[in-house]
């Protein structure tokens, strides 16, 4: 809306003791630039956890797998049930809750460094800390490390800057054609010492893998 101004202005054939206030049009404001954040939508990492726990119900594909996958672990296919859980996640990566259920498969197997990071990243959805502390303090236990939990996790925050999870590792390497994160114990140090994706991002690009991957776009920064 534009801003206005007010001007009097004498009407003819009106006593000159009588004018009317009217509004004169101000000038349009200046448009927003594109780097102007205040003009970027809002996403918060909050609100992405918000709609995937909305949509992965009305997923029908989605139920499909954690049912099958369910049916898998009360049977003791501990394999399987991951595999399946890990294809349902692959849909809707940001729900905690089957982050859990897919640690403990991973876990009944003794895979206990992947099941640390599973359990990392379900803490850093939001997992409330009955579901997940004590299975997660065991694997990590297993992992020569202890875990407790120093609070819970700001998610009311930009994705870049909330706690990273798997699903972030892969997104950030995928952008930084950083893909080779090393062995488990590599993506579990990121998972247990960066704070948010942020600090990930920058230790991806520290890495040789960035300036190798990425020259001619190093190149194009340089001028």
């Amino acid at each position: 809306m534009r801003a206005e101004t007010s001007e009097v202005i004498s009407l003819p054939g009106v006593a000159q003791t009588r004018a009317m206030r009217v509004a004169v049009p101000g000038p349009p404001p200046a448009p927003r630039s594109r780097f102007d954040s205040t003009a970027w939508p809002a996403v918060t990492r909050a609100a992405q956890i918000a709609a995937t726990l909305e949509r992965a119900p009305a997923d029908a594909r989605f139920g499909e797998l954690v049912g099958e996958a369910d049916a898998a672990r009360d049977r003791g296919d501990w394999g399987h049930a991951e595999r399946l859980y890990a294809a349902a996640l692959a849909l809707h990566p940001l729900h905690w809750g089957y982050c859990i259920q897919h640690a403990h498969m991973i876990k009944e197997q003794g895979h206990y460094l992947r099941a640390e990071a599973w359990y990392l990243s379900a803490v850093a959805l939001g997992a409330p800390a009955v579901m997940v502390d004590q299975h997660l303090a065991y694997v990590a236990r297993h992992n020569g490390s202890d875990y407790a939990r120093a609070g819970d996790p700001q998610l009311d925050v930009p994705p870049l800057l909330a706690p990273p999870t798997l699903h972030d590792l892969h997104v950030l390497g995928e952008l930084t054609r950083v893909r080779g994160l090393g062995d488990d114990m590599r993506v579990l140090d990121l998972l247990r010492t960066c704070a948010d994706n942020r600090a990930v991002l920058l230790q991806m690009i520290a890495r040789p893998e960035f300036a190798r991957t990425n020259r001619a776009f190093l190149d194009l920064l340089r001028g």
